[in-house]
C-alpha cells in the first residue's frame, strides 16, 4: 500500500512503558504510519488513545496485533478476513478455523524488548528442550549470544522464528522435515543478495522508504510470487481442513 508520512502522526518518543507513538510502532513492525492508521479506520486495529487532534498513543499490544496482520496476510486472508481473526468475531468461520494464538499473544505482550533469557525464550516461543537443541544444532536458530552480565540470550529475531518453529511443530510436522530448511540456505542467500541490491539501489529516502520499510516491501513481493507457486502446487492450501 502506498502511503506518504504524516508528520503529524510520526512522533517519535514513547510516552511510558505501557504505549508507543505511532512512529515508534511503525519502526517496530516495518508498516508505514499511514498504514496503521488505515488499520484503526476500517476496524482491523481498535483505536488508539487520543492525546490531542493530531497524536494518539497505542498499547504495546498493538506491536503483536500488528505482527499477526502480517502473519495472516502472509497466509493469504484479506483485511476483511483479518479483521474478523483478530477482532475474535464470534460469528466469523474464519475464526472458528483459525488455530488460537491467545497464549503467544500474551507472552508477545510481555516480552522484554533487550536480551531474552534462554529460560524465557523457551517458555516464550512454545520450544521444548529438545528440539531447542535440535534446532541451534542445526543453525535453525542462532545460538545464544552473551548479554552483558555474561549469561547467555536471544533477541526479538530468534524468538519470531523460534514460535515459526513451535507452530509447524504443533501442525504435527517432524523434525526430519523442519531440518530440512538447512537445505534452503542458499536460496535464503541468493534471497538476500537480492534484497540487498534492492537497498543499494534505492536513492529516494524519505520517512516511509527507510530500509526497514523497504525490506517489508520486498517481503511482501516474495510472499506473494511464492503463493501464487503454492496456488499451483497445493491449490487447497487456502481451505481450512475439516
Amino acid at each position: 500500500m502506498t502511503s506518504t508520512p504524516n508528520p503529524d502522526n510520526s512522533g517519535n518518543a514513547r510516552n511510558d512503558g505501557s504505549t508507543f507513538s505511532v512512529g515508534e510502532l511503525s519502526r517496530r513492525t516495518g508498516v508505514t504510519t499511514a498504514t496503521i492508521n488505515y488499520y484503526v479506520r476500517i476496524g482491523v486495529l481498535p483505536p488508539p488513545r487520543k492525546t490531542s487532534q493530531t497524536r494518539a498513543l497505542y498499547p504495546v499490544h498493538f506491536e503483536a496485533l500488528i505482527n499477526k496482520i502480517k502473519e495472516l496476510q502472509a497466509a493469504g486472508l484479506n483485511l476483511k478476513g483479518i479483521r474478523q481473526v483478530v477482532n475474535a468475531d464470534p460469528t466469523s468461520p474464519l475464526a472458528a478455523a483459525m488455530p488460537s494464538d491467545s497464549s503467544i499473544t500474551a507472552t508477545s505482550q510481555s516480552a522484554p524488548a533487550g536480551p531474552i533469557s534462554i529460560s524465557d525464550f523457551l517458555t516464550q516461543s512454545g520450544l521444548d528442550d529438545d528440539l531447542y537443541d535440535n534446532l541451534i544444532a542445526a543453525g535453525l536458530i542462532r545460538r545464544p549470544r552473551t548479554r552483558p552480565d555474561g549469561a547467555p540470550a536471544h533477541d526479538r529475531r530468534d524468538l519470531t522464528a523460534a514460535r515459526a518453529f513451535a507452530r509447524l511443530t504443533a501442525a504435527g510436522i517432524e523434525y526430519p522435515l523442519l531440518e530440512r530448511h538447512t537445505e534452503y540456505a542458499p536460496l535464503s542467500k541468493a534471497e538476500a543478495l537480492f534484497l540487498a541490491e534492492h537497498l543499494s539501489s534505492a536513492t529516494r529516502i524519505t520517512p516511509s522508504t527507510q530500509p526497514v520499510n523497504l525490506v517489508s516491501a520486498f517481503d511482501a513481493i516474495r510472499r506473494y510470487m511464492r503463493s501464487l507457486q503454492l496456488d499451483e502446487a497445493y491449490p487447497d492450501w487456502r481451505n481450512p481442513s475439516t
